[in-house]
């Protein structure tokens, strides 16, 4: 049982990786890693994040709109989460899909 269990979900996870949306968010993650504008603008995010929770400033967060609009501009970042938001549907639509299977066969 645990073999075929197995088989099953690394099928599933292949599914996913042969995705045309799985295989550009791969490609375009590796761009954004090599883009020393874009890894700096998402450290100053990170750590404005971190210092508006923290205080609360709202001179903070005023900066730290301004950074992620400015993130937002940026059009591979863009293309980038659209193909995440893709990737991020199919594995969530997977796990309602198991956990209705798992539900109907446990409560039958």
């Amino acid at each position: 049982m645990a073999k075929k269990l197995n088989k099953a979900i690394d099928e599933l996870l292949l599914a996913i990786k042969e995705n045309d949306s799985y295989k550009k968010c791969v490609v375009l993650k590796e761009k954004l890693d090599k883009s020393e504008d874009v890894k700096v603008l998402v450290e100053e995010i990170k750590k404005l994040q971190k210092e508006f929770v923290r205080t609360g400033n709202e001179q903070i967060r005023k900066e730290l709109d301004k950074r992620e609009k400015s993130l937002e501009e940026i059009p591979i970042y863009n293309l980038y989460m659209k193909n995440l938001e893709q990737v991020n549907s199919m594995i969530e639509m997977l796990k309602n899909e198991l956990n209705n299977y798992f539900d109907n066969l446990l409560n039958r």
